[in-house]
Parts: C-alpha cells; sequence; structure tokens
C-alpha cells in the first residue's frame, strides 16, 4: 500500500510537472538526445538513466512521457516513416513519366535522409531485430511502404518490360541505394577525402537515379 501510494504521490508530482510550459520543450529534448545516442552507440547500450542525465530530465519523466525506452524508439520510427512514405506517396502516384517520377522521388528523399540522417540510422541500422515488437512495428510501415512502391514501380515496369518485380525487391534495393552514402560516410570520408565532398552530393541523387533506371551500364548512356 505504501509502495502505491508512493507511486500516485510521485505521478501527481510530475503531471504537475506536465502541466507546465516547458513540458514540451523537455518531451522533445528528451526525443532529440535518444536519437543522437541511439545513432551514435546503439539502441541497446543506452539505459534510461545515461538518457535521463544527457537530456537533463527526471528519469520519472521519460516514462511518463514514454512508458518505457521501446515507447520511445517507436516514436522516433514514426517519425523517420512518416516523412519518407509521404515522399514515397507524393512523388510515386504522380501521373508522369516514369523516368521523371523515379527521379523526383530520389531527390526528395535523399535531401530528406540527409536532413534526418541519425533518424534513418535509428531506423536502419540501429533497431532490435530479435525484438518481435518492434519488427511487428517496422513491418506495419513496410506493408504501406510496400503497396506504394507496387503502385508507383512495380506495376508501371510491369506494362513496360512484360515483367512481374516484387516491391520487397524494389523496396530494400532502393532505400538501401539512398542511404548508403549516409551510412558509410565517415568512413569514405577518410578513404578518400577528395572528391567526397558538397559537389559529390550534389550529383548524388542523379547518379542513384541513373543506376536504379538503367544499371551500371547506363551511366555510359547520353540519355536516361
Amino acid at each position: 500500500m505504501m509502495i502505491k501510494k508512493l507511486n500516485n504521490c510521485l505521478t501527481t508530482n510530475i503531471g504537475d510537472t506536465m502541466g507546465k510550459k516547458n513540458a514540451p520543450e523537455s518531451r522533445n529534448r528528451i526525443i532529440k538526445t535518444a536519437v543522437v545516442l541511439f545513432a551514435r552507440r546503439g539502441y541497446a547500450s543506452i539505459g534510461l538513466r545515461e538518457l535521463a542525465e544527457k537530456a537533463e530530465v527526471n528519469l520519472a519523466m521519460i516514462n511518463y512521457f514514454f512508458g518505457g525506452k521501446k515507447k520511445l524508439l517507436m516514436i522516433i520510427l514514426d517519425t523517420f516513416f512518416s516523412g519518407y512514405l509521404e515522399i514515397l506517396e507524393q512523388e510515386l502516384c504522380r501521373n508522369v513519366p516514369f523516368e521523371e517520377k523515379i527521379r523526383t522521388f530520389i531527390h526528395r528523399a535523399v535531401e530528406y535522409i540527409s536532413s534526418n540522417r541519425e533518424y534513418m540510422i535509428v531506423t536502419l541500422a540501429e533497431v532490435p531485430h530479435d525484438d518481435p515488437d518492434i519488427t511487428e512495428y517496422k513491418s506495419q510501415w513496410g506493408k504501406k511502404a510496400m503497396a506504394i512502391i507496387e503502385q508507383g514501380i512495380c506495376m508501371p515496369l510491369a506494362v513496360r518490360s512484360g515483367k512481374k518485380i516484387s516491391p520487397a525487391a524494389i523496396g530494400p534495393l532502393i532505400i538501401s541505394m539512398m542511404t548508403s552514402r549516409f551510412l558509410f560516410a565517415p568512413i569514405l570520408e577518410k578513404v578518400q577525402p577528395t572528391g567526397y565532398g558538397d559537389a559529390f552530393f550534389a550529383e548524388y541523387p542523379d547518379f542513384i537515379a541513373t543506376i536504379f533506371l538503367n544499371g551500371i551500364n547506363g551511366l555510359d548512356q547520353d540519355s536516361c
């Protein structure tokens, strides 16, 4: 009974804090801090106490806002996936020539990934794949993406070539091509410090689009 009263008191005190003007700021700071820590050191290696310390909040506040680390991770996934799917839907569902649609999509997606690099790393590279809850959660987003890709890429390709390509192949392929520059950047910038800066990045979306549309041999074509 004493423990229950103590928990109720703690919840009430935190609830009072939620009513203050700095509550949204604290919540956002927790998310931003978690994204940086998860991206740099991995989701599994970050404890809630360290997260609270880095975010300069009370540990109980994290539990109040998010109910634990896994829920916080799901919010990070939601943030990245929702933005990516919005671009997918807006660009791939347009009634424009196929090549134009792909190039515009890749340009917008690469810009989005560049602006949200740490969210992307957490979403694609640092999630616990052996956690059934997270796997299921990601799969729900994946199903939405696959439906858009099937309609916007696979079906037009089938009409043009007579060959049916699964969105399960196209989806991971295209996002891997777009994100590789950002995932490997810290290493590649040391391996090849020249020729890997802003000029390279400016050409990167067109480079990816050409390979996606025509393959490696397509780089030799004057027209794509």
